[in-house]
């Protein structure tokens, strides 16, 4: 794994400081290593150094399904070190997605808590072993620190992380550990990391978003604090008792706190950092980060799970207008090219598939890969996302190639019918929807959330911004969305329960 040699570090320096906050509990930086020490001796006497399954991997492979739990940040880092490579499952996933992931993972030792019976029966079932990281608390470290710190900056994978997925089988990629260290790197620079005192991801760490987040704090040598599972209220008051200077969330997750921010809660004038990543930040999002984190620097970034970082934004009252319509300049040592259908390069202002080429992008699928999302190219990689390079050199992203319906014969990105939602003033939440029309080819739907607008008022609003051929044909006011494990909404259960009529 990309930090070994800097916990290694921080555990000399700062040692009874506190590293990770998970629920309340914490390990100092000292208990962080020593617990990694522990635990990456017993997976070496467990497994030793070769991969059983070669046809995956290289070395031995861990997998990790702890969820947010204080367990996870040392067997994480006892699962990457050396040529560890680590799994990271959602313990949460329905049975049949985790007995179909890890029949065809088939890791060489699964690390569990005492209390989940479901998942040690379905690894006893599959015949693998396991480890429960309650028993080795009380281990003895007795491996050479060297080899836990080694080749942290090798080209060497040592993720295999995980699309999400809803009914059918998550995509499993792999990730080299140069990839995370050059973009801890330039993170550090280009998010200000030397003048936040601690960070707060307050979602699942299995989720790629927070698991960098986890380790770009390691990386830094400044406190993580996390939470079982997402609670807007608890991610606030956390905010509140701990001082903590830096938030990283999705954009719904500033929608949750507006709600409760407007039953009279005081804004956190502390937080100096609010990150914005995994959905495109919007003016409602905007105007909620603002009322309730009033001198915190907005930044979002764009990128892929399989990319890395592309392009970041910085937000102030000035230039919001401007820079909500893009996504930003270039990452660090990242450069973008626009291409057709013939991978040719397109000029400025006109839209097409929009390739990278970077350090950060992964080794590949290990399953999954249909071809219609990422992909390599002598000139760049891509996940198909469309978009084009404005004057000023920022990103504008219209969206996923499979974000494009057509709707009485004309071209339509869902993505662009829900900024437009979004910037009305009063909107607190929209997601746009296509269902099969006789009439039309796809009919447009439009879930929203809002206190002062109606639904009667919303087709003339939106002919403000849209033509009249994207304007949703129907609009349903919600109050209560459904939500993944990172705060995200689920986008197939709000389109089945339309189609339930639950809506």
């Amino acid at each position: 794994m990309p930090v070994h040699d800097k916990v290694c570090a921080h555990a000399a320096a700062k040692g009874e400081e506190t590293a990770i906050n998970i629920a309340g509990k914490s390990l100092s930086w000292r208990q962080l290593w020593q617990r990694t020490l522990s635990l990456f001796s017993v997976i070496a006497e467990k497994v030793g150094n070769q991969r059983h399954n070669s046809s995956i991997a290289s070395g031995p492979v861990i997998a990790v399904a702890l969820g947010n739990d204080l367990q996870f940040p040392p067997a994480w880092l006892a699962a990457t070190a050396n040529q560890n490579i680590c799994a990271v499952i959602d313990p949460m996933l329905p049975l049949e997605q985790l007995r179909d992931v890890l029949t065809r993972l088939q890791p060489d030792l699964l690390l569990l808590k005492q209390s989940q019976n479901q998942l040690q029966d379905l690894a006893h079932e599959l015949k693998l072993s396991t480890l429960l990281v309650e028993d080795t608390c009380s281990k003895i470290a007795n491996h050479d620190v060297q080899a836990v710190k080694r080749d942290v900056d090798a080209p060497t994978p040592f993720l295999i992380n995980f699309t999400s997925g809803t009914t059918s089988t998550p995509k499993a990629f792999m990730r080299s550990r140069h990839s995370w260290r050059v973009s801890f790197k330039n993170g550090y620079q280009i998010f200000d990391l030397a003048h936040a005192n601690s960070t707060l991801f307050p979602g699942a760490l299995f989720h790629g978003i927070g698991l960098y987040c986890l380790n770009e704090a390691l990386d830094a040598g400044t406190p993580f604090f996390c939470m079982e599972k997402w609670d807007a209220a608890e991610a606030l008051t956390i905010l509140a008792q701990h001082q903590v200077q830096r938030l990283v969330l999705v954009p719904t997750m500033l929608t949750a706190f507006w709600r409760l921010q407007s039953a009279d809660l005081a804004p956190l004038n502390q937080l100096t950092h609010l990150l914005s990543a995994g959905a495109k930040l919007e003016m409602n999002h905007y105007r909620h980060a603002r009322s309730i984190f009033p001198n915190a620097r907005v930044q979002e970034y764009y990128g892929a799970s399989e990319l890395g970082f592309i392009a970041v934004s910085t937000l102030d009252d000035e230039n919001v207008d401007d820079q909500l319509a893009t996504v930003g300049l270039p990452f660090p040592e990242v450069s973008w090219s626009i291409r057709d259908e013939q991978g040719q390069a397109l000029p400025p202002n006109t839209p097409g598939t929009i390739y990278l080429n970077s350090e950060q992008i992964c080794s590949g699928y290990l399953w999954g890969d249909d071809g219609k999302a990422f992909t390599s190219q002598l000139f760049g990689s891509s996940v198909r996302d469309i978009g084009y390079i404005n004057e000023l050199g920022c990103l504008v992203v219209i969206g996923r190639s499979g974000d494009m319906i057509v709707s009485g014969g004309n071209n339509i990105y869902l993505s662009e019918i829900e900024s437009a939602l979004k910037s009305l003033p009063g909107m607190i939440e929209a997601v746009v929807i296509a269902l099969e029309d006789d009439y039309r080819g796809k009919k447009l739907i439009a879930f929203f959330e809002s206190e002062t607008l109606d639904v009667g008022q919303l087709p003339e609003l939106c002919l403000l911004h849209l033509a009249k051929y994207k304007v949703p044909a129907e609009f349903y006011k919600m109050k209560v969305w459904p939500l993944t494990p990172s705060g995200k909404i689920k986008r197939s259960v709000l389109e089945k329960k339309f189609i339930n009529h639950e809506i």
